[in-house]
């Protein structure tokens, strides 16, 4: 089983964005980490993209069974089917998560910012929004 802790940030609301994510096996030893700018974006899409970017490495590992967690209420509530999705682009977004998803068997999890997986992949994100944002 692997574990995938997601998260997406964005300095202002559509502004300078990152996405990270990192993934351990089921002994917890971290396989990856991925941190990624994305330029001028909203925080749900730099939400999502975290866990496209996470789902597409994911394909690499032999196990197909994941625990995927996230901060974002919204992104976890859309994939999970709770919430209705209004806005065009994030339907495309979705669209592609549920591609990605079908060789997985998957639980999502939402948890709060500081959880531990959680705040790692927000330190990614500010690390690589700094190295972008303060030349």
């Amino acid at each position: 089983m692997l574990t995938i802790y997601t998260d997406g940030a964005s300095r202002g609301n559509p502004g300078h964005a990152a996405c990270a994510y990192t993934i351990s096996n089921s002994e917890g030893k971290l396989l990856d980490k991925s941190a990624e700018f994305l330029g001028k974006n909203t925080n749900n899409v730099a939400e999502y993209t975290a866990v496209i970017r996470a789902l597409t490495k994911a394909g690499e590992y032999q196990d197909k069974e994941i625990r995927l967690f996230s901060d974002s209420q919204l992104v976890i509530r859309q994939i999970t089917g709770r919430y209705r999705i209004n806005k065009p682009h994030l339907k495309v977004l979705y669209d592609e998560v549920m591609a990605l998803c079908k060789p997985f068997t998957i639980t999502w999890g939402e948890v709060p910012r500081e959880n531990p997986g959680i705040s790692q992949c927000d330190k990614l994100c500010n690390e690589e929004l700094d190295r972008h944002t303060n030349l």
